[in-house]
């Protein structure tokens, strides 16, 4: 059966992801520390309540990517729900938005690496091992792109933090990342004691 974790409380003895270790600590720990304060209720206005997407009707959810941060600065989603992600990029370079895991997000930190000095031209093909996908969306400068997404179940969300973050080489570097608070219709956040335990 898995065990409740409060997220007010550190996780003991989890190692860092290796290319996350050489993200600078004051990005990594700005994150995750906003991410604790909301979570424990401290400073952070209240999540007003919301209408959980349907496949029928999916609920339209914004995100603006800058050079180099994102709007809103938490991303709240409710699991299980089908939404519209209207990506929209207002920098003057090219942003994505990759949603995942920590390992999804080392995972793509790694791919896009070996893509510095690429010449001028179309982007390089890149490719992370299976299971570590998440879900990308590539954005150009002054464009939207709006991608239809269901949002991984209670059990799954709440195993593990998930972060929205662009890989495009050095943007995770200056902070381009934000965590994924996921909240029931209340809009109150839930945490890993919010799961069913395991069989």
């Amino acid at each position: 059966m898995r065990t409740a974790h409060s997220p007010c409380r550190p996780r003991g003895g989890r190692p860092s992801p290796p290319r996350l270790a050489s993200v600078p600590r004051a990005i990594v720990l700005a994150v995750v520390a906003g991410a604790a304060l909301v979570a424990c209720g401290g400073g952070a206005e209240a999540t007003p309540a919301v209408t959980p997407g349907t496949p029928d009707h999916p609920r339209n959810v914004i995100i603006l990517a800058k050079d180099y941060t994102y709007v809103p600065p938490i991303l709240d989603l409710v699991p299980g729900e089908s939404v519209i992600l209207q990506v929209v990029n207002g920098g003057l370079a090219l942003h994505e938005v990759v949603i995942g895991t920590a390992d999804v997000q080392d995972a793509w930190e790694t791919a896009e690496a070996a893509t510095i000095g690429a010449p001028p031209g179309p982007t390089p093909a890149i490719s992370v091992p299976p299971g570590l996908q998440g879900l990308r969306v590539v954005v150009a400068s002054g464009e939207r792109v709006d991608v239809a997404w269901t949002v991984p179940a209670v059990e799954r969300a709440a195993s593990t933090e998930w972060l929205v973050g662009c890989h495009i080489p050095g943007h995770w570097a200056q902070g381009m990342v934000i965590p994924i608070r996921f909240i029931d219709a209340t809009g109150q956040p839930l945490t890993m004691s919010d799961a069913p335990g395991e069989p």
